[in-house]
């Protein structure tokens, strides 16, 4: 296991060559003089070049940047660049990318694509440039609660930049919610056909663009996993590379289509909203340039299963039928976090009730899921709380405030995170032992927690704002005969990369470990907890067993042999 994920500081053009601070409109005339296709082309094969993506790497290893940099830099700052590198700076970025292949994006009127491309040492100046311009000045703001908001909406950018999760994972997850926690719900609950509306949207069966995504996937690991020997690269993947399949052409075009963008079809992208606002770019993740398909981000490539048959199909919807079909994903997600348990947790240190009901109460649940770890019950609401570009990227703590307060705080029509575990907390206090369920007898603590599907559960500061708003709330009254533990809220990928700890620790542990180590919980939960490290999440048995089925299924639909 690997320690906690380091703080490191990037190096901005500026500093290297001692100059004021640079604009977004002087890097802006900067990339003009440049081919778009020519930016963009060389955004994806450096994307594959220093192994983005797979395994959570955010940044190039000290491997790959010192034989990149000579290759990105003129001779004359080859030095001085590799002196910083050797400082522990971080040169090499995938944040650089995103911004460079985003803000070519946006120029208008776009520069002319007969103009001599890009050349390999000019990128380093450009990558410099692009990576200055992540950064917002932080403006303290008066006030606990405004103070801690203003942190998250500063820093969550940053966290999404460098996240410490392998995107694999959220193809994977997502393909369980669609053919395992979907069957899963009681009937009464299945209120939407999701392959019968994703079809109706995209023309094709929501199965094959599954085997779609994860063809490309295996295309792009295959990729990285050229040594340098096989260089140059080219990354691109071809319609023809599907010939060795029996599927026809029209369905490949189609599918082409539903994940990329060209030049000549662009439309008016939107001015930022912010900081690392790459909404156009993770909405079209792929660029098509005389018949070929460049992958500009792998993250954002991967997670493409899931922008179409959740928001792609929302955005078709009626309106009466947006916030039941999200409702509907909730009830997806809750029994995906409740299926982890099941599967991963050792029974006897964790003990799993799903939706458990009050006693006598019918219909009325506790809350999402409760374990029982010995003497303590750890209660647990699973929250979808997608938090929208706007605010994630604005930089405003008063909207970010609000996202809170609604999503994982209040809530606007019903009660959500933080009020329900406290209604949890006061109600179990107000019932007599002699009317508890027997596995509710005995418990002493309590431990609330909140697990996010965004990754924002875990990001900076989020955890104390979230407990601050708890512990403002508690009252001695409202847990006689309980200790109340601190409130932790982790993303669902973090609480994948618990489970294999799970198998010989009960939960309680890892979240008072959590606790214990950053006891204002403002750090994110990786950087706090030695049960989890960044990359891909460890000994998760049943979705290897998930991966090597789409693998198997896929070979057969494709009609794929062997070379």
């Amino acid at each position: 296991m690997g320690g906690p994920p380091k703080l490191k500081m990037w190096l901005p053009w500026s500093e290297l060559m001692s100059l004021p601070r640079i604009m977004l409109d002087d890097f802006r005339e900067r990339i003009r003089q440049h081919p778009r296709s020519s930016l963009l082309i060389a955004c994806a094969r450096l994307s594959i070049a220093l192994n983005y993506g797979p395994e959570a790497e955010t940044a190039a290893d000290e491997k790959l940047t010192a034989l990149w940099i000579p290759i990105l830099f003129p001779p004359s700052l080859v030095p001085y660049v590799s002196a910083f590198a050797a400082q522990g700076r971080i040169i090499l970025f995938q944040g650089q990318l995103r911004m460079l292949a985003t803000e070519a994006l946006r120029l208008n009127p776009a520069p002319a694509e007969d103009i001599p491309p890009t050349e390999n040492d000019a990128l380093g100046e450009l990558l410099l440039r692009a990576g200055e311009l992540l950064y917002k000045p932080h403006v303290a703001v008066e006030g606990d609660q405004d103070s801690v908001a203003n942190l998250i909406a500063t820093f969550l950018p940053i966290y999404e930049l460098s996240l410490p999760t392998d995107p694999i994972m959220s193809f994977l997850r997502f393909y369980i919610f669609l053919t395992v926690n979907i069957p899963r719900l009681p009937v009464e609950l299945r209120i939407f056909d999701v392959p019968l509306l994703f079809e109706k949207q995209f023309g094709f069966p929501l199965k094959l663009y599954c085997q779609f995504i994860f063809t490309f996937i295996n295309h792009a690991l295959g990729e990285r996993a050229k040594t340098p020997e096989q260089w140059p690269i080219d990354g691109a993947i071809r319609a023809s590379w599907f010939k060795k399949t029996t599927l026809d052409q029209e369905p490949i075009k189609k599918m082409f289509e539903s994940v990329c963008f060209s030049l000549k079809d662009l439309p008016d992208t939107k001015p930022s909203v912010g900081y690392a606002d790459f909404e156009f770019l993770r909405n079209h993740p792929y660029f098509e340039h005389n018949g070929e398909l460049y992958c500009l981000d792998y993250e954002y490539a991967v997670g493409k299963l899931e922008s179409g048959a959740l928001w792609r199909v929302l955005r078709a919807l009626d309106e009466k039928q947006k916030e039941p079909y999200l409702s509907f994903w909730g009830n997806v997600f809750e029994d995906y976090v409740a299926w982890l348990f099941e599967i991963y947790t050792n029974p006897t240190l964790n003990k799993i009730y799903p939706s458990p009901l009050y006693p006598n109460a019918k219909n009325k649940p506790i809350c999402d899921l409760v374990l029982i770890c010995g003497s303590t019950a750890i209660l647990i609401e699973a929250k979808l709380a997608t938090c929208r570009t706007d605010i994630r990227y604005a930089g405003d703590y008063k909207t970010m405030k609000k996202y809170l307060e609604d999503k994982l705080v209040v809530g606007t029509n019903r009660p959500v995170g933080v009020a329900q575990l406290l209604t949890a907390i006061r109600n179990l206090s107000a019932l007599p032992q002699s009317s508890m369920p027997t596995w509710l007898q005995g418990i002493k603590r309590l431990m609330p927690v909140i697990v996010t599907k965004d990754e924002i559960g875990s990001s900076w500061a989020v955890n104390s704002y979230l407990n601050m708003r708890f512990t403002e709330q508690l009252k001695d009254e409202d847990h006689k005969g309980y200790e109340v533990a601190p409130l932790v809220s982790l993303s669902v990928s973090t609480l994948e990369k618990c489970m294999h700890a799970l198998q010989d620790h009960a939960f309680n542990e890892v979240l008072e470990e959590r606790v214990n180590a950053d006891s204002k919980l403002g750090s994110p939960f990786e950087a706090a907890s030695s049960f989890v490290s960044r990359g891909t999440a460890r000994n998760l048995f049943k979705h290897l067993e998930i991966t090597q089925e789409i693998t198997s299924q896929l070979i057969a639909d494709f009609g794929m042999v062997e070379e």
